[in-house]
């Protein structure tokens, strides 16, 4: 074949090439696609577990594609096989990396984090004690603190599940609060319930 020829066909030559690696492009868009449909709600869930947040579960599993689309990109032939196998380990270490980076960080804040001079308090052992001092009050008592308290219940709530009425729940939290405030060694007490 002359040179004429060959230089004639080169364009020709060039659009074939062209065509066929869009198709092969279409191709390998078609098998993403189906490999997304078919995987993404495992992989959702799987980083989901490992990151526990349902976000970032999200983004660990759209990083794995991304991951993915890339390396095949490089090489149409780097998904040969199953799907799920190379995604779960893409998933894994993504969300190991991003457990590494966070540590790494959290150390240099560590070393950079200096406690204010009002952070210096050091409790006593007597104003943690909190289950001997409730120990030492009598069962009703303890059980009105309890749940005016620990669990939060009004004072019309905390009566309706001991039976009694509101006015002797608030007497019980003031003389709990008199006698806690005895025991642990305080010396400024408010005699208003919350």
């Amino acid at each position: 074949m002359s040179d004429a020829a060959t230089f004639a066909l080169a364009p020709l030559r060039k659009a074939m090439a062209a065509q066929s690696a869009g198709e092969a492009m279409r191709g390998e868009r078609a098998v993403l696609d189906d490999v997304y449909a078919a995987e993404i709600q495992r992989l959702v869930a799987l980083g989901t577990i490992l990151a526990g947040d349902g976000a970032a579960g999200e983004d660990l599993a759209h990083d794995a594609f991304l991951q993915l689309v890339q390396r095949v990109r490089r090489n149409p032939d780097y998904l040969r096989g199953p799907a799920w196998p190379l995604l779960r380990t893409m998933v894994v270490r993504l969300a190991m990396q991003r457990r590494r980076a966070l540590a790494r960080e959290l150390r240099r804040l560590a070393r950079a984090w200096q406690p204010a001079p009002s952070e210096d308090w050091e409790p006593s052992v007597a104003m943690l004690d909190w289950h001997t001092a409730l120990r030492c009050l009598p069962p009703k008592m303890r059980a009105t603190v309890v749940l005016f308290y620990g669990e939060d219940l009004s004072t019309a709530q905390t009566a309706a599940a001991l039976g009694c009425s509101p006015k002797t729940v608030e007497s019980q939290l003031r003389a709990a609060r008199r006698r806690l405030a005895a025991q642990m060694r305080w010396g400024d007490i408010e005699d208003d319930p919350r």
